[in-house]
């Protein structure tokens, strides 16, 4: 997702008590649960930007596939590629932000949804209509690490914010492999504006998700089946999770 458009806010919450409860709870979370074991490893590298109209991340993730890492060997995962969720949160209005209508109404509760650019069909990363992928993903396998590329960017009179996303790699088009449609790992990231709008490297958050985290992508992506239909949007399919 690279979008600078202005955001639409809904759901208005009190502002400065629940911007330090929910910065107090992620905290915690963060640094007491155990992290989900991925199969296989990640690689994060991102690099924060700033000018005169927009801030935001530079960013790639690689995940390269350890089948026997899950007690699967002999597992084939001819393509490997990512569902990513996303929110933005505004510590000053106490909302979660949404960049249009279509994500907005995919949103489950604590703003998480799925991030696909409006109207796209596919709800992989950067997975084109046709079934292709565009620039921005580049799949994986066996013997080759998937890679997102994304570049998040806000407008800089947006300060105060803070941009988080999940990315999860999954096996498809397998056949009847038993890796076919397995969520393989999952990594969580995020960048922060300051309250000046000011934004640096080290406002990076990046490791391997937290426990939980997994069942909050699976409300995400009932959402997005939820309304699928109603945009002649593709729906995923069932979902296995081989780190289990």
């Amino acid at each position: 997702m690279n979008s600078s458009v202005s955001l639409t806010t809904l759901r208005a919450k009190p502002k400065s008590l629940l911007s330090v409860i929910f910065l107090i709870t992620f905290g915690i979370l963060l640094s007491s649960c155990e992290r989900i074991q991925p199969c296989g490893n990640f690689t994060f590298t991102g690099n924060t930007f700033a000018n005169g109209s927009s801030n935001g991340l530079n960013m790639n993730l690689s995940f390269a596939f350890d089948p026997a890492a899950c007690g699967k060997p002999a597992c084939d995962a001819p393509k490997i590629c990512y569902i990513q969720m996303v929110r933005t949160y505004d510590f000053d209005e106490g909302t979660f932000s949404y960049i249009s209508e279509e994500h907005q109404a995919r949103a489950i509760e604590y703003g998480w949804y799925i991030d696909r650019l409006t109207g796209k069909k596919w709800g992989y990363y950067g997975r084109n209509d046709d079934g292709s992928f565009a620039g921005n993903l580049s799949p994986g396998n066996n013997n080759t690490a998937a890679v997102l590329f994304d570049a998040p960017s806000r407008p800089s009179s947006m300060a105060g914010i803070w941009w988080q996303a999940v990315s999860a790699s999954v096996s498809i088009d397998a056949g009847s492999s038993s890796c076919n449609n397995n969520l393989l790992g999952y990594y969580y990231w995020s960048w922060i504006v300051n309250q000046d709008g000011t934004i640096s490297d080290d406002n990076i958050i990046q490791l391997v998700a937290r426990e939980n985290l997994h069942l909050v992508l699976d409300a995400a992506i009932s959402a997005w089946n939820t309304q699928a239909p109603s945009l002649a949007h593709n729906t995923y399919p069932g979902f296995n999770k081989l780190m289990y």
